[in-house]
């Protein structure tokens, strides 16, 4: 589960600490291995946020001073005030329902990607708030996702980020990066209503991410506002265990990988979305 902003809208952070289904509650970011060979890798983009710190949180202060200089229109308080009238651009990502991962879980994600590469595992990220700008409409990334990319495609990261999966932007987008990343924003499954199919599962292979759902187009879409989003095509397929006939796209791997095994032979692990 990923804390996003409709969580800190009605809960403050000293109650999901106390969440069962909640790991570090105040801190909401960690890593975990699946599988031999890969990693995935939790953040939680509302380290510095208007919304679910306590008013003398040192994260909110920061908040508040960044927002300052960034947005005049935001009001302190997270609401009220002309969001939009002052900033254009990337710029309007900086509103009280975006937020930051600051500079000690940047610092953790780089330390965290260099351990991965040097283990020669591959990394899923996962991540509420968008963190490439043309993974979504232009106006739902973290305060400061340039940082986040930045880790992503460093050196020391070794190109072992494979995908990195957000949600946030109702209306979903795709964008491959230049060193090889799957910005994958899936839609909210409210598009669709009673009868939406914005469900599926990941299947992770050594060479390949296989995205399948009843409708790949409902969860990942092909094209935004008329627009072709550069998703692969989708195509039928019969499924599984886990699937009913459904659509499947499937995402390449640059860099070899680790073979995931399953029962000792190969195989692929499955994951929700």
């Amino acid at each position: 589960n990923l804390v996003g902003n409709h969580e800190l809208y009605n809960f403050d952070r000293a109650k999901l600490a106390d969440a069962s289904w909640l790991r570090h509650g105040d801190r909401e970011y960690y890593s975990f291995a699946p599988a031999a060979g890969w990693r995935v890798i939790v953040l939680d983009p509302y380290q510095l946020a208007l919304i679910g710190h306590a008013q003398d949180d040192p994260r909110r202060r920061e908040a508040v001073e960044l927002i300052g200089r960034e947005n005049p229109g935001v009001h302190p308080s997270g609401s009220g005030g002309e969001w939009f009238a002052h900033v254009d651009g990337e710029a309007r990502r900086f509103v009280p329902y975006n937020g930051g991962f600051g500079h000690e879980q940047i610092s953790w994600l780089r330390a965290e990607l260099e351990v991965a590469a040097r283990a020669d595992e591959r990394v899923i990220i996962l991540c509420h708030v968008i963190i490439h700008p043309k993974a979504c409409g232009g106006s739902t990334m973290a305060w400061d996702y340039r940082e986040a990319l930045a880790a992503i495609g460093s050196e020391e990261a070794g190109g072992c980020v494979a995908a990195v999966l957000c949600g946030h932007d109702h209306f979903g987008q795709y964008h491959l990066d230049d060193v090889g990343v799957h910005h994958c924003t899936f839609c909210s499954p409210l598009n669709k209503g009673d009868e939406g199919t914005a469900f599926g599962h990941i299947h992770v292979w050594d060479d390949q991410l296989e995205i399948r759902g009843p409708r790949v187009d409902d969860l990942l879409p092909a094209q935004r506002s008329g627009k072709p989003t550069g998703r692969p095509s989708a195509v039928a397929c019969e499924g599984n265990a886990l699937t009913a006939p459904c659509e499947s796209v499937t995402l390449p791997l640059r860099k070899p990988s680790l073979r995931l095994k399953q029962n000792g032979a190969a195989g692929s692990t499955a994951v929700a979305s």
